[in-house]
């Protein structure tokens, strides 16, 4: 017997469903049922249809009635796109587009079927290009005609001559020409498909920095340090620029004390040709305290993290340097975190099934941090401290360690910084999986390690490391967070020694460069690109210890996961069946077997990353944005990571790996939140890791997601890992 609620349910979801479908704006409406535009070959029919209001009913709203986007024909909206049309034709370029005829059909069925025919002649290219008003600066006319985008021949596009003036202004401003108008006038000739254009500038008069003015809401901060800050951008008598205000800008927010900075120009000095600056700010709080959480992962490793962080912007002590100094820093972070390894699923499936060969570990860091800046009286010097104390937990090993470093940051530019410090390091090394099953964990490593059952350590038992370490960034980018243009560029090197299982001097080298350009309609299109490389080199031979090693995978090269593009060192984790590479029907690798049929049993083992001493990171990314909020992106990443140092003797034949992938990003406050899939080409590059019959048995696994696709093979691309990846974070990866 049927319940008397189905009737019910069935009525509210009818009624859902006729409340969702788009309604008929009157009841002899017809829906839009084809559009068809004959004669299109220059423009896309996207091009078109985004920008007029009339368009066909979707195959799926007819279907769907109650998702909406049922098209209504009107008549006069319909006129309206008619004009439209030849309107996205002249806009780019094509002024004797013409619509021959437009055909409106009847059905019958309640829908109507329209059709354009087009015309679209011949694009009309720039003839001539008259600049007119530079008479009385005659030596800056070819340099703008050289820079702006529209040149002489090409498709006259109204997108570019808009943004030719926009240059042209921006030039001028540059140039000290702060009041600096353009006007323009483009005459079309339709027979010849030819463009006269003319731009009237008018550049007024060119003026310096005058005095700098810095009116001050809050008490903490005097106006005399925000003048000398602003003023290092904006010296008085030095021609006018939009550049060196927007550093003026940029360096009064660095100080780190303000929650709003405008650098604003004030009302010129017509007879001295000045412009004075002010500079409006706000103090934020002195203190504050801030905290939050999040996660990340990818298939070998998740965690969560929380942070909270305290921060005194006006400590007092700055008053016992020279000169008194004010404004030092006081920033107290701490970060805890739970890491699974290698993923949240399978911690629980072997708590419930075993083997209990997954970790679950805490991890912390731990950081006080004191700032001094103009050091010495130098508006450019900052003086750094820090002191941290932290435990990292990972596949190969997990350590307490404890850092200290004394800086001195050399500012000379808003977007450039040279920083050099000198650093200590002490690190704890537990590697119990090596540890139990008597492997010799210095020789992976390259550190001393916490013996089996000790449970206080000796000073033998500590890899230390003291070095000096030197930083240079010159960093353009528009928005860390989700660069659009612009680019990056930084090396660090460092020179120190280490105490591993032997005193040994070590030097490390590490440039790196990012590039971003934005195109496009609104610049939905950015492509990025990045290349890093670095090297390790041990003097003397002497071990380099892991701590210090070069890592690759996860948001650094997506075809790996975490830390897995690196040398790899094979642990036993057991005894049992040897697993062969083949997958049986239920997924599970089946096993080797001897003569009789039965499973041969033995040492089992897995593959744990042990870093290496050189590096090679080579990435591209094309994103579009397909909304305000999301963002698709397509990703080519290569890297590799080799035992040995970078340099001539590198075989990029067979180290040398290459990914290929597809990305969505969610826009939040906070940055884009990040998910990336990789499938790295299976056919460039050779394992990372040769099976050998004298070690434990692995798996490789040469498939992708639950070894879809494994075909067996030891001898693919990056093995034993299988070939896809799946990374989630906050932030773009570069």
């Amino acid at each position: 017997m049927s319940s008397p609620r189905a009737p019910r349910l069935v009525a509210a979801l009818l009624a859902l469903t006729c409340a969702c479908a788009t309604p008929k704006p009157s009841p002899d409406s017809l829906r839009v049922d084809r559009l068809d535009l004959e004669g299109m070959k220059a423009l896309d029919e996207r091009d078109v249809t985004e920008r007029i209001v009339t368009n066909a009913t979707p195959w799926w709203s007819r279907w769907f009635p109650f998702l909406g986007g049922t098209e209504w024909f009107d008549v006069n909206t319909w006129q309206a796109d008619l004009r439209r049309i030849t309107r996205v034709y002249e806009a780019r370029g094509y002024y004797q587009a013409r619509v021959l005829e437009d055909l409106v059909t009847e059905t019958g069925t309640g829908t109507v079927t329209l059709k354009v025919k087009l015309k679209e002649g011949e694009p009309a290219t720039l003839r001539t290009l008259d600049l007119r008003g530079l008479g009385g600066v005659p030596d800056l006319e070819p340099r703008l005609l050289a820079s702006i985008p529209l040149k002489l021949g090409t498709v006259f596009l109204e997108e570019t001559w808009a943004q030719t003036k926009v240059s042209l202004v921006s030039q001028l401003h540059e140039a000290g020409f702060a009041e600096a108008k353009v006007e323009g006038e483009a005459v079309v000739d339709l027979d010849a498909a030819k463009v006269d254009a003319v731009l009237d500038v008018d550049t007024g008069l060119r003026f310096r920095f005058g005095e700098v003015y810095a009116p001050t809401i809050g008490k903490v901060v005097p106006s005399k340090l925000i003048k000398e800050e602003a003023e290092e951008e904006l010296p008085k008598g030095s021609w006018y620029t939009d550049t060196a205000l927007a550093n003026a800008q940029a360096r009064v927010f660095q100080m780190g004390v303000f929650s709003a900075v405008k650098v604003n120009r004030g009302i010129p000095d017509r007879e001295k040709a000045e412009l004075p600056i002010i500079v409006d700010v706000r103090e934020a709080s002195m203190r504050s305290i801030r905290f939050g959480g999040g996660g990340g992962g990818d298939l070998i490793r998740n965690d969560v993290r929380g942070f909270v962080e305290y921060t005194d912007r006006n400590l007092g002590f700055a008053r016992l340097f020279p000169n008194g100094a004010l404004l030092d820093k006081l920033s107290l972070k701490f970060k805890p975190g739970i890491a699974f390894l290698p993923n949240i699923p399978e911690v629980i499936r072997q708590a419930i099934e075993g083997p209990a060969g997954a970790r679950v570990g805490f991890f912390f860091n731990a950081d006080a941090n004191y700032e001094v800046p103009r050091l010495f009286n130098n508006r450019k010097l900052k003086l750094e401290t820090s002191l941290g104390l932290f435990r990292a937990l990972d596949n190969a090993f997990d350590y307490l360690g404890a850092e200290f470093a004394l800086a001195i940051r050399w500012q000379p530019l808003v977007d450039l910084s040279v920083r050099t410090s000198l650093n200590n390091n002490v690190y704890l090394l537990n590697i119990p999986v090596m540890q139990q099953l008597n492997v010799a964990p210095s020789a992976a490593v390259g550190c001393p390690a916490l013996p089996a059952g000790r449970i206080i350590p000796t000073v033998d038992d500590l890899c230390l490391l003291a070095f000096l370490d030197v930083t240079a960034e010159w960093d353009r980018r528009d928005n860390k967070l989700e660069p659009k243009s612009g680019f990056y560029v930084g090396a660090t090197g460092q020179a120190g020694l280490s105490r591993t299982t032997q005193i040994t001097p070590f030097l490390k080298l590490v440039p790196e460069v990012r590039g971003y350009f934005s195109f496009g309609p609104e610049r939905r299109f950015t492509l990025a690109g990045k290349a890093r490389a670095g090297t390790l080199v041990g003097l003397g031979g002497g071990e380099t210890p892991i701590v210090t090693r070069f890592f690759s995978g996860g948001s650094y090269m997506r075809g790996f996961n975490q830390r897995r593009l690196s040398p790899l060192a094979v642990i036993q984790t057991g005894t049992g069946p040897l697993p062969s590479n083949e997958i049986g029907a239920d997924g599970v690798h089946i096993c080797q077997k001897d003569a009789a049929g039965n499973c041969l049993t033995g040492a089992l083992g897995a593959t744990v990353p042990i870093g290496g001493n050189g590096l090679f990171e080579l990435s591209a990314e094309l994103r579009f944005e397909l909304t305000e909020s999301f963002v698709l992106a397509f990703f080519v990443d290569n890297g590799l990571v080799t035992s040995e140092p970078l340099g001539a003797g590198t075989d990029f034949s067979k180290d040398f790996y290459t990914a290929v992938g597809v990305g969505v990003r969610y826009r939040t406050p906070l940055g884009p939140i990040r998910g990336d899939v990789a499938f790295r080409l299976p056919f460039i590059g050779g394992p990372l890791l040769q099976n050998d019959p004298t070690k434990p048995a692995y798996v490789s696994q040469s498939g992708c997601f639950f070894n879809l696709g494994n075909t067996g093979s030891t001898t693919y691309s990056g093995a034993p890992d299988n070939l896809c990846t799946v990374h989630l974070s906050i932030g773009e990866a570069f």
